[in-house]
């Protein structure tokens, strides 16, 4: 198999990946006021899915795990059309955030935040849901 270096393409995903967590983040906001918010669980949904595929497409191993379970959780949110618990908006917030520490890591270092421990605290949440 041939590797292909996608450095040229990293100023891009940077640009767009700062764009789908803000949208995550404005949704939490949105979300935290009234959790039965639609179209604020659709938009951190559809933000978190395209983050999840871009940062596969990139390599980005971390980031596409907890984009991947935050967009598992939200999805799983949006199924059962119920409260979110307090408790579970905190490891949200500690998701969006751990996001956010990676991206600039990635910028900054070159490379991603080891974010295993807040991606299988999300998922244990989610076995839950």
């Amino acid at each position: 198999m041939t590797t292909v270096d996608l450095s040229s393409y990293k100023k891009l995903y940077l640009q767009t990946a700062k764009q789908y967590s803000d949208i995550i983040s404005k949704s939490y906001i949105k979300i935290l006021r009234n959790s039965l918010d639609k179209d604020a669980l659709k938009n951190m949904y559809i933000s978190a899915h395209s983050l999840k595929s871009q940062s596969q497409a990139m390599g980005y191993v971390k980031m596409t795990a907890l984009s991947g379970i935050i967009e598992k959780t939200i999805k799983n949110i949006l199924a059962n059309n119920t409260q979110i618990p307090n408790d579970l908006m905190v490891v949200i917030k500690d998701a969006i955030e751990n996001v956010k520490l990676s991206l600039r890591n990635i910028q900054t270092e070159n490379k991603e935040k080891d974010t295993d421990v807040i991606s299988k605290k999300l998922e244990e949440y989610i076995r839950r849901l």
